[in-house]
């Protein structure tokens, strides 16, 4: 977490120090980043670097909280879902979100996806933070929906949280480069009127639906009778 010297920066200075890290982190691996090219970019001396955070660690931790947070301010600024909605009505919503983070805050997306997807420096700080985001939100819902009839009473939902949330983060790139999708042509007064985008992410969601509606019963036997005999 940051010292009390970063936060009585003036907020210029701040803002500088953090967008001169965030470019740092999303274009390259936790490894390999520098904080001599973070203060380089900034402007400031690296001496200062050590009056504002403990060290690259707590400093990067303050990144990924800061970008999701960010990152939800965002969201909550996008038309709201129908109250209506029953719960694959929210998460549709949801990924409608991410892709349109991914196209608006490019760097902060990638510094989230390096957090959680691709390099997970830090796990246990990931889990978390999943704890407190998305895997905590996506579970919520497919609980509420076991108990509203929307979803089977067989799902688990930590297993199709889990695997939601993997979509979520995987399928705003592939919904991009498929729909070669742009921040103009998808911005908040659009983002609900692309058809083509809409119907591919109706597919999806009917897939996920269709999953988590369908009886066990009607799933065939991987391994056949004499497989289960012995």
């Amino acid at each position: 977490m940051p010292k009390e010297t970063f936060n009585n920066l003036p907020a210029e200075k701040r803002d500088r120090v953090i967008a001169a890290a965030i470019e740092e982190f999303a274009e390259n691996p936790y490894r390999s980043a520098s904080i001599s090219s973070i203060v380089k970019k900034a402007e400031i001396a690296k001496g200062s670097f050590y009056q504002y955070f403990e060290d690259k660690k707590a400093f990067y931790r303050y990144l990924v909280g800061y970008a999701t947070d960010e990152k939800l301010t965002i969201i909550k600024a996008l038309p709201s879902p129908n109250p209506s909605s029953d719960i694959f009505g929210y998460i549709r919503w949801q990924f409608l979100a991410q892709v349109y983070f991914e196209l608006h805050r490019p760097q902060l997306a990638k510094l989230l996806y390096r957090a959680f997807i691709e390099e997970i420096p830090f796990p246990v700080m990931a889990e978390e933070l999943r704890r407190k985001g998305t895997t905590q939100f996506f579970k919520q819902l497919l609980t509420q929906g076991v108990v509203h009839g929307s979803v089977s009473p067989w799902v688990d939902p930590d297993v199709a949280a889990f695997v939601t949330e993997a979509i979520f983060y995987q399928f705003g790139r592939y919904f991009i480069k498929r729909l070669q999708l742009t921040a103009s042509n998808f911005s908040e007064q659009s983002i609900m009127e692309n058809q083509e985008a809409m119907d591919l992410l109706n597919n999806l969601m009917d897939i996920l639906e269709a999953g988590m509606r369908r009886e066990p019963e009607l799933r065939n036997n991987l391994f056949g009778q004499s497989g289960r005999d012995g």
